[in-house]
């Protein structure tokens, strides 16, 4: 029970950071240059509530485990102050008040300087989530740098398009804003994925990532990166093609596309919290010995797992069987969008996009 609400409370940490982001980058720019997009004062007070709330499940286990001897009170104050993720979670919340009496007092300004206040205050919360972070603990400097790097672009890519999917108020200058928010996002996920292989790296050797589908950890990472796949597909969708679409058929409405296409990424989100609270595939023998196989790696493998064995992909009729039937999901849900079905049966081509490609690769799994 800790896992899941862990695990869904990580997500939402994530998605209130965007949707702060995302609305303060709207501000910097005039208003033929993107839709009206209204995110309301008490919707990013309560986004900054949720940054110290959702950010203090991870110190929950922690409670739990200790609270019974020590009493609540003493265990709380124990954390908080004597542990480093009690003290950067205080540190967090103490940045995130002042967040919040920034925009309780200053959120109606519309000189450019109050958003860019906002942006490095953010900034300064991203830094905090950095250095209380795996990569921090691993490489000090090099993992605190390509971890702000990495979430930072995340935010700010993801908080763009959550803005525009939820809080614009109508589709208004949608071709004048896909023409920089393209640029930006190519150069968000290009950075994203060059720290993310980078974070990658300080937790397992690459060559090491089919091994690490033994763990729950490997589990999550696969899943995720496998999510990526109908994530290019709509950015594809909502960048080159929308644009098209667009000044061809001026009353086209792009915005449930864009919600399918952050729906891929809250199930990123998702997948990324479960893997902070999992072990890191560093030392994979001790953690094989002490924490057993994934669950889920064990309904594809019935024998007996040693720590010196190794996972190897061996093509098999039924994985790439699966492949192409992965390749014709994807294909479906870029072709719906011509089509002109509804998004959800896009998304839900997604979903069986994932889970084919997934058992692709499991069924494909030979242990040696």
């Amino acid at each position: 029970m800790i896992f899941l609400l862990t695990t869904i409370s990580e997500a939402l940490v994530y998605t209130c950071f965007a949707l702060l982001m995302g609305s303060y980058i709207f501000s910097l720019f005039p208003a033929d240059l993107k839709p009206k997009i209204v995110v309301s004062q008490k919707i990013k007070l309560t986004a900054i509530a949720g940054v110290v709330i959702f950010s203090f499940a991870p110190l929950l286990s922690l409670v739990t485990f200790l609270y019974e001897d020590y009493g609540l009170w003493q265990t709380l104050k124990s954390i908080i102050f004597t542990f480093e993720v009690g003290k950067s979670w205080l540190f967090l919340a103490i940045i995130s008040i002042i967040l919040g009496l920034y925009i309780f007092f200053f959120d109606k300004k519309t000189a450019n300087i109050y958003p860019i206040i906002g942006i490095i205050i953010i900034f300064v919360l991203i830094a905090v989530l950095g250095m209380a972070g795996h990569a921090s603990s691993v490489s000090p400097v090099k993992g605190f740098i390509t971890h702000f790097m990495h979430f930072a672009s995340v935010v700010v890519w993801v908080g763009i398009l959550l803005n525009v999917s939820w809080f614009s108020r109508n589709k208004e200058n949608w071709v004048n804003f896909l023409k920089w928010f393209h640029i930006m996002a190519l150069y968000c996920f290009a950075i994203v994925v060059i720290t993310g292989l980078s974070l990658m790296n300080l937790s397992m050797e690459w060559s090491a990532y089919p091994d690490s589908w033994m763990l729950s950890y490997g589990q999550s990472l696969l899943i995720k990166h496998l999510l990526i796949i109908p994530l290019i597909g709509y950015a594809f969708i909502n960048g080159m093609v929308m644009k098209r679409k667009l000044e061809k058929e001026e009353s086209f409405d792009p915005r449930p596309w864009t919600k399918v296409e952050f729906f891929i990424i809250l199930l990123i989100f998702v997948a990324t919290g479960a893997m902070s609270q999992q072990s890191p595939p560093s030392n994979l023998a001790d953690i094989l010995s002490s924490e057993g196989i994934s669950p889920l790696f064990g309904l594809f493998y019935d024998g007996t797992i040693q720590p010196s064995l190794n996972v190897q992909l061996m093509p098999k009729f039924d994985g790439i069987l699966l492949a192409v039937v992965s390749i014709g999901f994807f294909t479906v849900s870029i072709l719906s969008f011509f089509k002109k079905m509804p998004p959800v049966f896009s998304f839900a081509m997604s979903i069986l996009v994932v889970i084919s490609a997934y058992l692709a690769l499991l069924l494909s799994v030979q242990i040696v």
